[in-house]
């Protein structure tokens, strides 16, 4: 959905409530001058424009709450409505008409505006009374059982996609950790030989020439001593018991052969 373009939000919370707070402001003094005609004192009479521009608010506001809702009263509430527009227009134009000596004042006017604050108060009573509908136990239950499956729909589905994803990534990091370790083995291995290679040709009777592979069963001897010692299985002290590089006795340890 678009988000609402600012000139609308401006007329929704600028200009409306303005035009209302002007169209209360001008409808005062016709409201007032009326209460007046109808036999209200100074003290009373600016109660009129209230109680007529509260009815109106009251009513229009109910009236869209229901509708929207689907409650009962919509129809009271809109008709409530109307009557105060109707009620506020005619109290502007009457007492508009009164004061440039276009009608006087009658005692059917006089009683029809004496009868605006108890009607309105008995209509908004009546708006306030009406019942709203009820939804039973089973209907309560039914729509909680209908969000708990659609929550539990999206919460699985979210799950599925985050553990999908955390299986390929970690799948990923151990076949590339696997290769580094290969890797790392046989460079290794190359350096080892290679410095092996370089010494013998530095001093060619080191050692009488190329070293040989040391067997297996000396391997695992060495590694018993160390442990009857209570010495660790280490590439220096294996590589000190077996005479070779420290580089060559870790790959012993790393094949498994100085195991006991």
């Amino acid at each position: 959905m678009s988000a609402t373009p600012w000139y609308i939000k401006g007329i929704l919370y600028v200009a409306l409530p303005a035009a209302c707070v002007a169209a209360l402001y001008l409808s005062i003094p016709g409201e007032v001058a009326l209460a007046r005609t109808a036999g209200w004192s100074e003290h009373y009479a600016p109660a009129m424009p209230v109680c007529l521009s509260v009815y109106a608010l009251s009513a229009g506001a109910i009236a869209t709450y229901r509708r929207k809702m689907e409650l009962p009263g919509q129809v009271t509430a809109l008709v409530g409505s109307l009557m105060a527009l109707l009620l506020a227009m005619s109290a502007q134009s009457i007492s508009h008409l009164i004061e440039q000596d276009y009608m006087n004042s009658s005692a059917l006017l006089v009683v029809a505006v004496s009868c605006v604050p108890p009607l309105t108060i008995a209509h908004l009573v009546h708006m306030a009374e009406t019942p709203a509908r009820v939804k039973t136990a089973s209907q309560q239950m039914a729509e909680l059982v209908g969000m708990i499956d659609y929550l539990s729909v999206e919460l699985t589905q979210v799950l599925s996609t985050h553990t999908d994803e955390a299986l390929t990534y970690s799948r990923s990091l151990s076949e590339g950790y696997d290769k580094l370790t290969e890797d790392v083995k046989a460079l290794g291995e190359d350096v080892e030989s290679v410095a092996e290679s370089i010494g013998t040709k530095l001093n060619p009777k080191r050692g009488g020439g190329p070293k040989k592979a040391v067997p297996e069963e000396k391997i695992k001897e060495a590694a018993r001593e160390l442990k009857a010692n209570g010495e660790r299985v280490t590439g220096p002290r294996l590589a000190a018991l077996l005479g070779v590089g420290e580089s060559t006795a870790a790959r012993y340890i790393s094949q498994g052969l100085a195991t006991t």
